[in-house]
């Protein structure tokens, strides 16, 4: 008789823009159709749940671990992702009734200490494989996700649109420690709805990609809660290449950037110029103000 299937996947967390197990487990319990829980449920799962997480990872979260094991009663199943012969590890091994070896060294390693144990594999993980679609507009935007305003990236959406060329929105992003990625994946969720076919998330990229994505693409595009301020290092950073900013402006903005001079308000756009010359000209004053404000200017204050 077949072994009953799992009936929910346990993790450590479940930032799949975090971690590659994070995002293996999301895609697992999707496929097998049963929830994905966190190990604070952990206490009260019921039925067979397939624990898949890195023990040396767990933190303070091994005592719910520990505590589960300990209760006795309790059936679960185990996917390893490695094995490092800790000894919650080999709690977790010789309780289990099913272990999944992530690989045939996590299998050697374990050894005779699981009942059952068999090598398994993880498949990729990467299920946006369209192509990038050629565009008569390219928009560029990074910064940290959770910061992403898209309600005025809607309003850019309406610019794009009335100015009947093909258009793509390629966006990159960083998240601090102290920012949710929980919060960042919702933000990209609803990105996603505002550009079904459009938007193409580049993920952290590093300065040479960022680079070579401002000197290339139309427009850079940067909105923030109240306007662009003095200290905004994204925007500092595509002024330096000559980059048409897309941006939103208020009496704290520094004066010198002028809609239509150096950047783009986005609040006083009527639609996106389109003439080379007028973007050619937005780009070499753009390039003027950032190397204005530049590392040496700066260093020149302060001394």
């Amino acid at each position: 008789m077949a072994s009953p299937a799992p009936d929910a996947v346990v993790t450590h967390h479940r930032d799949g823009f975090r971690s590659g197990v994070a995002r293996f487990n999301e895609l697992l319990a999707e496929r097998l159709g049963v929830p994905l829980q966190g190990l604070d449920g952990l206490a009260d799962a019921v039925g067979r749940p397939l624990l898949s997480f890195k023990v040396s990872e767990l933190g303070e979260d091994e005592r719910a671990v520990a505590a589960y094991v300990e209760q006795g009663g309790a059936e679960w199943e185990l996917f390893l992702h490695e094995y490092r012969d800790l000894p919650l590890e080999r709690d977790l091994v010789a309780g289990a009734r099913r272990v999944h070896c992530g690989n045939g060294e996590i299998l050697a390693a374990v050894g005779g200490a699981a009942a059952w144990a068999q090598v398994v594999w993880t498949p990729g993980l990467i299920l946006d494989d369209r192509p990038f679609r050629p565009a008569e507009i390219s928009v560029f935007s990074f910064g940290m996700a959770h910061k992403i305003r898209v309600d005025t990236f809607r309003r850019l959406r309406e610019l794009l649109e009335a100015s009947g060329s093909t258009y793509a929105v390629f966006v990159s992003a960083a998240n601090h420690e102290t920012a949710s990625l929980r919060d960042s994946e919702a933000v990209f969720r609803e990105m996603h709805d505002l550009f079904p076919n459009e938007l193409y998330f580049l993920g952290n990229l590093s300065d040479v990609a960022v680079h070579n994505q401002l000197v290339s693409a139309t427009f850079f595009a940067a909105f923030f809660e109240q306007g662009l301020r003095a200290n905004n290092t994204s925007v500092a950073s595509a002024l330096e290449r000559g980059a048409v900013v897309i941006t939103n402006l208020d009496e704290h903005s520094p004066p010198e950037y002028v809609h239509m001079d150096n950047v783009i308000d986005i609040e006083r756009c009527d639609e996106l110029p389109s003439d080379p010359l007028v973007l050619k000209r937005i780009s070499l004053q753009a390039m003027e103000t950032g190397r204005a404000r530049d590392w040496d200017a700066l260093l020149a204050e302060l001394r």
